[in-house]
């Protein structure tokens, strides 16, 4: 029983490493069509979870596959994120060996994009920008006050709108100062908006100082554009925005997605 159990043992690992091997080489075949089919600057990543994979080859069905490229550039943009999930991806094994497979059907595909601080910050003129998510009270006023619509934007129940902090750089009467500014973000026509709201400036040399008007609504200004960050992955619509650290996320899903040469359909 004793050597039984040993080589129960040593077959599982063997079996463990043949699948793992496999999913590795499956992954990297993937990463380097993708990135010759879409003309990448470097190879996307590849993930193929669940365990074991070669019972997923064998049924054609992928229960959860991960596709991600980084620094893709986009019309103005060049640091790009792109990501795409695929839920429950099929596909024919038998066509799959045969080299005749030319569709993959997926229960839910999430697709996003990514726009990374540098990038915004290349293209709306603001030094050492960086962005995160705002407090839910980020908008409340010096009282504490806040509006019934802003109320609902702190909430989170419309995944279009949400609320971001952008701290940076600017140029103010010829110094140089940090500024916070608190901003609404808004997915319109497949393009993300944003919209500043409040300023809070923190000069070093004074401590924290009021702006006239004049001046804020300047800076302010500077912050307020429309970025479009293209289509998203196998063109989802899309339909939320996020900010994360680093970042700001647009998303899309869809379900019942068939994917093949001549592009994306649902239903």
């Amino acid at each position: 029983m004793k050597k039984l159990a040993i080589a129960l043992v040593i077959l599982f690992g063997v079996l463990v490493g043949a699948d793992f091997g496999a999913a590795a080489i499956a992954e990297y075949q993937v990463s380097k069509r993708m990135a010759a089919q879409l003309h990448l600057r470097e190879d996307p990543e590849v993930r193929i979870n669940g365990f074991p994979f070669l019972t997923q080859v064998v049924a054609g069905n992928y229960r959860d596959v991960q596709l991600a490229a980084n620094a893709v550039q986009v019309g103005q943009l060049n640091e790009v994120g792109i990501e795409a999930d695929l839920h429950g991806a099929r596909v024919s094994t038998a066509e799959l060996l045969a080299g005749t497979a030319d569709h993959v059907t997926v229960d839910q595909l999430v697709g996003r994009v990514k726009l990374k601080a540098s990038d915004v910050a290349r293209l709306i003129g603001i030094q050492d920008l960086t962005i995160n998510p705002a407090d839910k009270d980020a908008l409340a006023d010096d009282e504490g006050n806040i509006s019934s619509e802003d109320e609902q934007l702190a909430a989170g129940t419309d995944d279009t709108k949400t609320v971001v902090q952008l701290d940076g750089t600017v140029n103010i009467a010829g110094s140089d100062n940090k500024v916070r500014v608190i901003a609404v973000l808004s997915l319109v026509n497949g393009k993300m908006e944003i919209d500043p709201r409040k300023l809070d400036l923190n000069n070093s040399a004074l401590g924290p100082i009021e702006l006239p008007p004049l001046f804020e609504q300047s800076v302010l200004k500077q912050f307020s554009t429309t970025l479009d960050p293209g289509m998203l992955p196998f063109e989802i619509t899309p339909t939320a925005v996020r900010a994360e650290r680093g970042a700001l996320v647009i998303e899309g899903t869809a379900d019942n997605v068939t994917i093949n040469s001549s592009g994306v359909s649902t239903g």
